[in-house]
């Protein structure tokens, strides 16, 4: 998407959802210190409070084909160590996603909605494909693949999933929009194929399948047109509800105007969080959500014991003021202030 339409889309986005009121006398580190207050609780998004290191612009970065193949090769060994294996996490709720890269499906009463297809056809298969069938769910199944954003680790696998099981894919507008640009900020030889334009959902839009609607909120930053979520999982026929926060990462450099974004979006929804009564917070990267060492958990869980992923209305609503201070922080800093 060419530069002066994404600022639009962010300006047109801050215009219409008007930063909820930061204290202005608190400087970079101050909003730094309010973040990381819960960073025993998320540690995997301590990264954003970073203001000490300038933010990584993968914007600027080319990466040729050997390249990607010698990271590939190099990550490969190294995400074997620290796979996860196919798990139910709750009655309807299922992880068949990589070490580094999550794919979650929701299983309704007509049919399967699968999150994120990963970075390419092979890791679909392997994981996405054998992954459900391990855990005893039919890919024929797949009636929806919602695509958090337009980055390759998410979208990369759905040419498999789509040309085979033919589920109808959805995605924001503004992010089928920078896909059918000619050329992306950034690529990678790694990701599949781009999909093609099929459901373009706005702010609170609803997918419904069967007995489960998941609620479609507009969290612009990580990408302009980013996706996160909101649906009930349940715990042995109990009810929680559960946020999908979709797109966590600064990897654009300094810019000033999309990390405002980001912290309004992330202190939005929130509030809609919280309102809906969260107690379960996950996002698309199983080590900025905790899910890997949940995972873990859940597999030793005791009959009686604490679901780990249920975490609270009080401790979910942590997460969100983290994404929101640190990303201010980031804001103050490039600011100067």
């Amino acid at each position: 998407m060419p530069k002066f339409i994404f600022s639009a889309v962010v300006l047109s986005f801050l215009a219409t959802h008007p930063a909820i009121a930061q204290n202005t006398q608190l400087t970079a580190q101050d909003y730094v210190e309010k973040g990381m207050q819960y960073a025993d609780e998320f540690p995997g998004l301590t990264s954003l409070c970073d203001i000490q290191n300038p933010l990584r612009d993968l914007t600027k970065r080319v990466r040729t084909n050997n390249e990607g193949k010698k990271r590939s090769k190099k990550l490969g060994s190294k995400r074997r160590s620290s796979t996860i294996e196919p798990t139910q996490v709750f009655d309807n709720l299922y992880y068949v996603g990589t070490g580094g890269v999550a794919s979650w499906v929701v299983k309704t009463s007509q049919g399967l909605i699968v999150i994120d297809a990963l970075n390419n056809n092979e890791q679909a298969k392997n994981y996405i494909e054998k992954g459900l069938l391990t855990l005893g769910l039919n890919p024929e199944d797949i009636k929806y693949l919602i695509i958090s954003h337009g980055h390759g680790d998410h979208y990369g696998g759905q040419e498999y999933l789509v040309n085979k099981y033919k589920p109808r894919v959805v995605m924001s507008e503004v992010e089928w929009r920078r896909l059918e640009q000619p050329k992306l900020d950034f690529e990678s030889p790694r990701w599949g194929k781009r999909p093609t334009r099929d459901i373009s959902t706005k702010e609170a839009d609803t997918i419904t399948l069967g007995d489960t609607s998941i609620g479609v909120h507009l969290t612009p930053g990580h990408t302009p047109g980013t996706i996160s979520l909101l649906f009930p999982v349940y715990d042995n026929g109990k009810k929680h509800m559960l946020s999908l926060w979709g797109g966590t990462g600064l990897n654009y450099g300094p810019d000033i105007e999309r990390i405002s974004a980001y912290s309004v979006a992330a202190k939005r929804f929130g509030n809609v969080a919280m309102q809906a009564g969260v107690d379960v917070f996950i996002s698309n990267h199983p080590k900025r959500d905790g899910s890997f060492e949940r995972i873990k958990q859940l597999k030793n869980r005791a009959p009686e014991a604490a679901h780990p992923f249920v975490i609270g209305q009080e401790q979910a609503s942590h997460g969100f003021s983290m994404l929101s201070d640190c990303t201010y922080a980031q804001v103050l800093k490039i600011k100067g202030e």
